[in-house]
This record gives C-alpha cells, structure tokens and sequence, in this order.
C-alpha cells in the first residue's frame, strides 16, 4: 500500500486530472465538478488501491471512468449546443485566455475534430505523458491497441493540423 494518503494525491494530481477532463469537456465548471467528483470517489476508494500500477494510472481511470459517464449521461444534442453556446456567450477568465494562445488553440481544435478514442490515447500518451502501459491500464485497451491507436491517431491529428494551416515550418516549440 502506498504511504501516501488521498490528501497527498489529491494536493499532487488534482492540476493534472482537471487539465485532462477539461480538455474532454471543453468547460471549466464541468471540469471542476468532474474533477472533484474524482477525487470523492478517490477518497472513498482509497483502501481499494492494491499498488497493481502507480496511484496516477489509478487516479486518472477513475477521472477517465468518470468522464465516460458524464457523457453516456448527457444527451449528446444538449452537449453539442452547450459547446456552441459556451463559445459566443462564455466570457473567458484571464487564465482561460492566457491558456488558449494561438497555437494552443488550433491545437485544440485539431483535436476535436479526431473521434473520442483517438482524442483520448493522444492526451493521455502525448499530453498527460503516460507510458503505452499507463495508457492502457486508464483506457482498459490492450498494450498493441494503445499503440496501433496512437499511431493512427497522430496520423489523424496531422491532417487537421494542416487542413488548419500547420506545417513543420510553423510550429513554435
């Protein structure tokens, strides 16, 4: 059992599991609640950690469990105008502003384009840095779907990148 308490992880991960779910919600409050619905369940699951993978594969399951059902919950037309709507109406914070440069944000909306599965090996493996075995053990998939899917996924997510404009010459690294 790791010596570490859920207060600990949710002090060390909080940032990192609300930065994933945002990206797959695509709204700060949403995020927020599905954030701290992770970290309830978390905490009341605690003693279920065996210390089979790291507390952060562990934790970022039950985000990613979570966030799959937030979705199989909301009906998907209500979701789709709910985007539409947060876009014209939401007024951004400053940090919301500060993090959607320009660049960030042709990157995220490359990503939106990809279908869920490939939106998720790609923030999980590329953003989020987690390892094929990680990844696999958060998404429930087999060690060779995470790869096979990565692949496929990142060739996808070039072709958004260029139907927006990117070219190697344009990325600021």
């Amino acid at each position: 059992m790791n010596d570490l308490s859920s207060e600990a992880w949710f002090d060390e991960y909080y940032d990192a599991v609300y930065s994933y779910i945002l990206m797959l919600v695509k709204d700060s409050h949403t995020a927020e609640d599905l954030s701290q619905e992770t970290f309830m369940k978390v905490i009341r699951n605690e003693h279920q950690f065996k210390g089979d993978s790291l507390v952060k594969t562990w934790i970022f399951r039950i985000a990613y469990t979570t966030t799959m059902s937030y979705f199989r919950k909301k009906n998907p037309i209500t979701y789709y105008f709910d985007l539409h709507t947060l876009n014209t109406k939401h007024e951004r914070s400053s940090e919301e502003i500060a993090l959607l440069n320009s660049q960030q944000k042709q990157f995220y909306e490359a990503l939106n384009q990809l279908k869920p599965s490939y939106q998720q090996v790609i923030i999980l493996r590329k953003i989020q840095g987690f390892s094929t075995n990680e990844t696999s053990a958060v998404l429930n998939w087999s060690e060779g779907k995470v790869k096979m899917s990565l692949s496929r996924a990142l060739a996808a997510f070039k072709i958004e990148l260029e139907k927006g404009g990117f070219t190697d010459e344009t990325l600021i690294r």
